[in-house]
Parts: C-alpha cells; structure tokens; sequence
C-alpha cells in the first residue's frame, strides 16, 4: 500500500512539474513568432502576439517595449505609449524606449512630458539627440499657439484605407497612391497587396473629384507603385516602386524600401519602355523622386552610405543618354535623421524631415538657396501645414495657389489621407480700358509667360481676376489687336488684400509719343528703357525706343507719371510728367541723355572713367568723402558697371595690381550707406563701404567695416534695441499690418526708394524670435531680427 502511495505521488508530481512548465514554453513560442513578424515588419501580426506572450509574463521589458514599437509603427500612439510607459520603468531596459516613448509623446502633442524623457536620454544615453529633441519640443509648443498663412482642408477623395503621394499631372490632374477597393481594378484588387495609382481632375475650389485608375493597361500584378513625378510636358514619369502596407506608417523606421523606375508616357497616358533608374542599389533604397520643372533633374530621398543620417535628399542630373552620378544636397537641407519627398518647384525645395526642429514625427520644411546657388536656409512650414504626427509628400502651384500634402494626423478619415492646401493670397484685379474715353476692352490679352505660366483673357468687362500668393514678382504683358502692347508689374504680398491695377491700352495713333537722343550728336538712340510709373496707383509700364530713338506709351488722363530712362553706358534721366486732361500727346518731347562718361548740366563735377577702356583716369581733384566698392577685379571693364551710374560716380582705382570698382565719392557717410543698400538691393550684395581722404583714382583706400550690413536710421527708434524687419515696399500702400497686431511697434525707415517696416519695442532676443516665429507664420517668410547699436540696426545671426 506504501509502495503505490508513493508511485502515484511521484507521478503527481511529474504531471505538476510538466504543467508548470507548459506557460514557459508557451511564452517561448508567442515570442518567437512575434519576433520573427516584429524583424520583417509585419506589426499587425506581431501585436497579437506579444499580447499573448505578456499574458504569461506581464513585465517582460522585450516584449512590451517591441508591443509598443508595433503600435507606434501602426499609428496608434495611445497605445503605443501605455506600453512604453510600462517598459522605462524598468532599469535594464534599452535605453531606446526612453528615446521612443518620448518620440510618442511628442506626437501626442504632449510636448512637456516629452522633453523631460528627451532630456532623460540626453543624460542617460546620447547628449546630441536627446538635447535636439528637448529643444524641438519648445519649438512644437510655440508652434501650437501661432498663426497660419495656410489653410489645410481634409480631401473628399479619402477612404479609411491609404491615401498619398500627390503629384501634380499638367494643369487640370493631381495622380496618387492608394490602397482604396471601393474602385475595382482589374486584377480584383482586395488592397492586401499594397496600393494602387489614381487619377483625380483638380474642382474649381481645387479639391479632387472623381478619381479614376492611372493607366489603362495596368495589370493585375502592378501593385505598389508610387510616388510618382511627371516631367512638365506629361511625356516623361519617373515612379516608386514600394513595399508599403497599408496601415503601417510609411516612414524609414517602418522598413520601407523603394527603387525608382523611368517611363515614356505615350498618347493614351500609358507607360512604355519602362526602365529601373541607373543609379538603384541592391544594399540601399531610392524613392520619392520628383523631375525638376524643367525636366533636366531629378531630386529624391536615398539611404545611400554617403547620407548624413538616413535618408537624404539628392539630385541627379539628366545626360544625353543617362543620369548624372547623384549629388548629396548638402548639412543644411539633410540631416543625422531621415529627409523624404522632395518636391523641387525650380526656385524652392519642398520636403519632410524627422529631426530638423518641427511639431512630431515628419514635417514639411521649404529650402532657399543662396547667391552662390547652394541651399542655404530652411524654414518650417508651420502649424496647419504640420501636425504632431507625420506629415509628408507635400506639392504646391503657387500660382493657382492650390496644393496637397500626405498626413496621418488625428481627424482622418483613414491611415494617410490626402490634404487641400492653399495660402491667404491677394486678390488681383487687372481692369484693362481705353486710354482715351476709358471704356473697358474685352479679351484683351493677359500674358503670364515672364511668370512661368499661361496666356489668359479680359472678361466682357474688360476685367481679369486671380489670386496670388505672397512672393509673385512678375511682369505681365497686355495685348489687343490694334493697340500698343503694355505692360504691369505685379508683386503680392499674400496677406489677403484685394489689389487692382488699372491698365490703359492706346490705339496705335492715339498713343503718347517721345524721342530719346544722344545729348552730345544728337543721334537717335535705340532701345533705351522707358519706365512710366503712376505717382497715384504706382502701376508701371514699360517701352523701348525703336531704331530712330521713338517710343510710345499709354498714359492715363488727368495723372502723374514719374518717367525713367536707362540705356547701358548713358546716365539715367528721371523727371515728372503730367497728362492733364490727356488732348496733349506732345508732352513727352525729346529727352537727351549724356553718356555716362560726359559731364553734362546735370551731372556732377566728377569725371567717370572711360565706360569701354580699361584705362584709370585720374579725377581731376583729390576728393574726401566715402564710396561703396562693388569690386576688386583684374582689368576694369567699366562697361560691366553702367547700371551702377543712377547711385552715383562709377569709377575704379587701382591697388596692388587689382582694380577696386567704386560709386562714390559722398560727402557724408549717411549718403553712402544708402547709395550702399540700394546697390545691394540691385544685386551687388557684397558692396561695403570704403573712405576716401585726398584720394585720386589709383590711389587706395581702406575698407570701412565691410562685415554686417547697416541700415540707416532716418527716425528715433521708439524703444527697445531689438526689431524684426519685414519687408521692404516700393509702395507702403501694399503694407498690410493686421496679420501682426500686437506683436510690437510698427515702425518705418527710408532706404533709397523704398519703405522699411519693422516690428520695433522688443526688448530682449527671446521677445524679437518669438515676434519674429509669429511674423514669419503670418506670412512675412523673409523676416530677420534687427538688433539698434550705435545709431545702426545690424543683422542678428
């Protein structure tokens, strides 16, 4: 009886030991396969099991920190960082979570937390990023509370499944990607396998209606591709091919992997000779490519081993039979994370960044480049463009104001919806009349080809209306058959003014005429510049006189007009004109101009040197004052530097082998700072002052502080050292300071012919950059921060 006591006790025991291990194995078995779903990214798969491995184990740090990775790749934040929050607790656990959670946090705009666990990081793991990253949280939280110029709108063509990579296709499409089935392809497309190209017409309003499949031929098996980018003239599309799944966030972490391919596109819009891009790599991804306007570029994202991070934005060029070895876009634009979707409009770069400082995950960032035609400063988009989540794929037509981004922020209506963007614009109205009786004239001809766009007409009215965002500078061209052609110049400030410009068109006959001769033969000069500019409207046009010194110009009755007349290698005239009741078409008369290196009734005593000889000539006196050196050359070709003559003496002096261009002599140093920003302001942007005492051509002259460029100060500052300038203005009419009320005292200085307006009162840095933050938000992109010392307003870095 003991004996079987004991036998069944020992078989008791067995049968506990083997339960008490059946949990373990368990867990063993939930983890291996949530790790081999979690390696190959298949996030949605891995939840379930993790979740099933922490039910043995509920503080498993590998199990919940790769539980809330899975969300965190699959959007789902909320989750994400109930799980992260669980797994920084534990003191052995990777110290990326911390980095991560706090990632997770700051896309639930939760922006204090977050910093506190960046700073965490910063201590415990790696300084640089995490420091970075606390910072980006500061500039998150004073973006939540500024203005936008933008306005973002959710896009009628979204479903809950994936909607993105916006690309514009001619003038009426917009082509993207997704993972929609509510539109049958013909290969039966369930949306499991990835996504599909759409095509989408652009409404009235600029919202896409009525998406349609791409491309007629596609197959069954041609899933997965986009972004695209067409070429300007729909012949040429280069495409992503992609493994994105849709529900998970197409971003590098994720694992995406892309190779860009080239296309013809023939008449019926399908795709032929489709080739990969040369430059594809088997150890690295290309994507998100985008042609230049003109067709010879392509610029597109790559984790090439030469990148500063991750992805970075790169550009190769178009060869006669190939593409140009792919060019790294340099520190400023990329950076040690990830930069995708560029989209290049052939003056500005757009595109996403997850480390520059920005509100969340991705954010749209727009790069300038400088004088030397290297990018050299970026700007944030702001807060209706981006959110606290991911927000990519931005394009944009400035001139339809009209473009679309790819976002994944809260309020969607799937994972990645396509969003409507466009900017506050001023309301343009051209009103095209008769300069005799003023009677409107109906389809007159609007020109935008200087702009970059299309041929438009007047309505029955005589009158044309668009809207323009901050920014156009364009000289439009107005014809009608039988008239004199005209033209007007029209700069925006894309503060939602309403502006109009009067245009008068004259008969040919009817026209004011005027002749322009060489004041010392007295022979007809061809193609001068003639500039009318109406003192009232500021509305101006232009001409050129003909080969027997002729030109004509429509002019409105009972105006002013300041005329302007330039012609390389002869001294600009300026003077008034009055049209009176307009019966008088003689007024204009017969201007003489002197050539620049005569000294005439009207010009000063100082003789210039010979425009075409390189040879110095002496001024016939020594002379003190000051000059603005543009120059330091080896042989003086003074004709290079006629445009120079309206701002003064153009003349060179010659030290230590080298010719030193200068405009001068002034008397004052007041007069020469101005002579000095208004050459800047032409284009000379290195000009600095120079002091000339006694000084004959060819003799030297010392530098005087050619560093930080001055302004000057024609009215007392009313307080505080620090200013933000906005922007310059021809005519301050334009000038509109609603969008900026409250920020500080707006005040005005006089530089050469324009009008400076700045935010003025700010009595410390931090108050100038978060005036600065609002004013750029508002639309002044171009805004800097001023600081006033010693009667000088001097730039601040």
């Amino acid at each position: 009886m003991m004996q079987i006591t004991k036998k069944l006790l020992l078989t008791l025991l067995l049968l506990l030991v083997g339960i008490a291990s059946l949990p373990a194995q368990s867990f063993r078995t939930r983890m291996k396969r949530a790790n081999k779903a979690y390696e190959i990214h298949a996030y949605n798969v891995a939840i379930p099991e993790y979740l099933a491995a922490l039910e043995r184990r509920p503080d498993e740090a590998e199990a919940l920190g790769k539980l809330a990775d899975s969300y965190r790749m699959l959007n789902q934040l909320e989750d994400a960082a109930q799980y992260y929050a669980q797994v920084v607790r534990n003191r052995d656990a990777d110290k990326e979570y911390v980095l991560q959670y706090a990632k997770t946090l700051k896309g639930l705009a939760r922006y204090d937390e977050a910093k506190q666990w960046f700073l965490l990081y910063a201590r415990d793991a790696d300084a640089m990023t995490g420091n970075h990253y606390a910072q980006s949280c500061d500039f998150a939280a004073q973006q939540m509370n500024m203005a936008s110029s933008y306005t973002v709108t959710n896009e009628f063509v979204n479903t809950s499944a994936a909607e993105f990579g916006p690309a514009f296709l001619g003038n009426q499409r917009v082509v993207f990607s997704s993972s929609r089935t509510d539109i049958q392809s013909p290969g039966s497309f369930d949306g499991k396998q990835g996504n599909q190209l759409f095509s989408a017409s652009i409404g009235s309003r600029g919202y896409l209606e009525s998406p349609i499949f791409l491309r007629s031929n596609a197959s069954a098996q041609e899933f997965n591709e986009g972004p695209v980018t067409y070429s300007s003239d729909g012949r040429s599309v280069a495409f992503t091919r992609n493994n994105f799944v849709d529900g998970t966030r197409m971003i590098p972490e994720a694992g995406i992997e892309t190779s860009i391919y080239l296309a013809t596109v023939n008449q019926s819009g399908d795709w032929v000779d489709v080739k990969p891009f040369p430059h594809n790599g088997s150890d690295f991804s290309n994507g998100f490519p985008s042609f230049s306007p003109d067709g010879t570029a392509l610029y597109f994202a790559s984790n090439r081993s030469d990148s500063y991070g991750g992805f970075d934005i790169y550009v190769s060029y178009r060869t006669a039979d190939s593409w140009s070895t792919p060019e790294n876009l340099g520190a400023v634009i990329n950076s040690p994370g990830d930069e995708i979707t560029p989209y290049f409009d052939g003056t500005m770069l757009f595109f996403s960044s997850n480390w520059h400082q920005g509100m969340g995950g991705f954010d749209i960032f727009r790069g300038e480049r400088g004088s030397d035609n290297r990018w050299s400063r970026i700007y944030h988009l702001g807060n209706a463009v981006n959110s606290p989540r991911d927000d990519f794929g931005f394009i944009y037509d400035p001139f339809r104001n009209v473009g679309y981004l790819a976002s994944n922020r809260a309020g969607g209506r799937g994972n990645e919806d396509l969003y409507n963007v466009s900017r506050a614009a001023d309301n343009i109205v051209l009103r095209v009349r008769n300069s005799v009786d003023g009677t409107p004239i109906p389809n007159a001809v609007v020109d935008f080809s200087n702009c970059g766009e299309g041929i438009y007409q007047t309505d029955p009215t005589g009158v044309y209306t668009f809207q323009a965002v901050q920014g156009l500078n364009c000289r439009l061209v107005i014809t009608k058959e039988g008239y004199l052609t005209t033209t007007v110049d029209v700069s925006t400030s894309g503060t939602n003014q309403n502006r109009e410009y009067d245009v008068t068109l004259s008969r040919l006959g009817e026209a004011y005429a005027g002749r322009i001769v060489n004041y010392t033969s007295r022979t007809p000069l061809e193609n001068v510049v003639v500039t009318a500019t109406n003192r009232s409207t500021g509305n101006t046009t232009e001409t050129r006189t003909d080969l027997n010194g002729d030109y004509f110009l429509a002019l409105s009755p009972y105006s002013s007009y300041i005329l302007r007349y330039s012609a390389p290698g002869f001294r600009e005239v300026n003077f008034t004109v009055d049209t009176r009741d307009g019966l008088d078409r003689s007024i204009l008369g017969v201007i003489s101009m002197l050539p620049a290196t005569q000294v005439g009734p009207s010009t000063p005593s100082v003789p210039n040197t010979v425009p075409n000889n390189p040879t110095v000539q002496p001024k016939s006196v020594p002379q003190d004052g000051f000059s603005v050196q543009v120059a330091a050359v080896n042989q003086a070709n003074m004709a290079q530097y006629a445009s120079l003559n309206s701002f003064g003496e153009v003349y060179s002096t010659e030290e230590n082998g080298k010719y030193k261009i200068r405009v001068g002599i002034f008397e004052t140093r007041q007069e020469a700072i101005n002579a000095m920003n208004a050459i800047r302001n032409s284009g000379y942007r290195d000009a600095f002052l120079v002091k000339e005492e006694g000084a004959l051509l060819g003799s030297s002259a010392a530098p005087d502080s050619p560093g930080q460029p001055t302004y000057p100060i024609e009215e007392t500052a009313r307080g505080g050292a620090y200013k933000v300038q906005l922007a310059a203005y021809r005519n301050p009419a334009y000038f509109d300071p609603s969008p900026i009320a409250g920020l500080g005292t707006i005040e005005e200085r006089i530089k050469g012919n324009l009008t400076v307006k700045f935010i003025g009162g700010l009595q410390s840095l931090q108050q100038a950059q978060q005036a600065l933050a609002q004013a750029r938000a508002a639309g002044f992109n171009t805004a800097f921060i001023v600081i006033e010392q010693n009667g000088e307003l001097r730039k601040v870095n």
